[in-house]
């Protein structure tokens, strides 16, 4: 905690001094105030021909609506349904949450053999992704994935997904959490300005394995799920900028602090379910989409046409959005309700969802950002 009040310290200072800027289509003058805590993100870009060939997201077996999430928890098991049902309105309205998917139910014993692993997922989103595209596996020219919860401690996510998939291709993981879907990105658009690729970017998750069952706010706003990109090269399609920043020092706010190879001990004490700072996260997560954002889309920018922000909670999301200057119906936060939270796969599965309903077609100007453990974020302007 003290490691976060002494990094506010300087955005305190620069609010006091009252420095701002104006925001995006004559939003209030206040609205995009900023401050650099550390040194200022430097984006990349442009970096043309960058385009979204094809995409989908897979979300494992029935959601689990709020009440069925509740009743897991101690003082909730007996509760009568009137008063699950009174509780689990209390968690959509404000939030947004109203289902999640899992593999396995929190709590109970792991039963690796029996249940869906983390790269079941991304293989079903990376087929499905494909098929989209109009594209098989062996055309691909690199593969990436994306997790904060492998399926094996060693060896690579991207290796096993590519195994089933059926191609050689050079496979790598990027593990920078909610946010390496956007460290991937840059890799795949840096890789595509000397190949033609094209390029897999599969992420996938499965909380349900680490999640506390005691800790309420944990099973109501993480889920299981994987999305993928299909990406390559097209005429006009142009990633403007994007920009991506870590901060160490901030990796305690959320993790799994527990020793690997993991040991009894470690696990009795809980060191392999999720832990952190919620309340401290919580006040560091708007400055870190700020900061992101601002350094790729500038003041006199007009609002994209989608914002695709990694789906948490849709006070954050609006709050982020509003910063921007991005009007609320130009943000897409269908998937707060649809999966909650699922880690780097989160907005990957937004931009999926979105391109399935019209709202992504090729040229469409999408703004993306994340914020991951780590700490890690970024965001990309980038014309899909």
């Amino acid at each position: 905690m003290r490691v976060v009040s002494a990094l506010r310290r300087p955005c305190e200072a620069a609010r006091a001094r009252g420095a701002g800027r104006s925001g995006l289509g004559g939003s209030h003058p206040d609205r995009r105030r900023r401050c650099s805590i550390l040194a200022a993100m430097t984006p990349l870009g442009p970096l043309e021909g960058v385009a979204l060939l094809g995409a989908a997201r897979h979300l494992p077996g029935p959601p689990v609506d709020n009440t069925e999430a509740l009743r897991l928890l101690p003082g909730h098991r007996d509760a009568t349904p009137e008063r699950l049902a009174f509780a689990a309105a209390g968690v959509e309205r404000p939030l947004g949450l109203r289902a999640r998917h899992w593999v396995h139910r929190p709590g109970d014993a792991l039963a690796p053999w029996a249940e869906a692993s983390t790269a079941d997922l991304a293989v079903a989103a990376a087929r499905a992704a494909l098929t989209d595209a109009g594209l098989r596996a062996r055309d691909l020219g690199l593969l990436l994935a994306t997790t904060s919860t492998p399926h094996r401690m060693t060896s690579t996510l991207s290796a096993a997904v590519g195994a089933v998939l059926g191609t050689t291709a050079p496979a790598m993981d990027v593990r920078t959490g909610c946010a390496a879907g956007l460290f991937a990105l840059q890799t795949a658009a840096t890789y595509l300005q000397h190949a033609a690729g094209p390029v897999l970017l599969v992420a996938a998750e499965t909380f349900s394995k680490v999640l506390p069952p005691d800790h309420k706010m944990a099973l109501l706003s993480l889920g299981d799920g994987a999305a993928a990109l299909v990406l390559g090269r097209r005429d006009g399609a142009r990633l403007h900028a994007l920009a991506l920043k870590t901060d160490g020092r901030l990796g305690g706010l959320i993790t799994t602090d527990g020793a690997l190879p993991p040991t009894e001990s470690e696990r009795v004490r809980g060191g392999y379910r999720l832990s952190g700072a919620p309340e401290a996260l919580a006040e560091v997560l708007p400055e870190k989409y700020a900061e992101a954002i601002d350094a790729v889309l500038p003041a006199s920018s007009v609002a994209p046409a989608l914002f695709v922000p990694h789906q948490t909670s849709r006070p954050l999301i609006e709050r982020v959005a509003e910063d921007a200057g991005v009007p609320e119906e130009r943000t897409w936060t269908a998937g707060v309700g649809d999966h909650a939270n699922i880690g780097s796969a989160g907005w990957v599965a937004a931009l999926a969802a979105a391109r399935a309903a019209g709202r992504a077609a090729a040229g469409t100007e999408l703004l993306v950002a994340a914020v991951g453990g780590g700490m890690s974020w970024g965001a990309a302007r980038w014309r899909c």
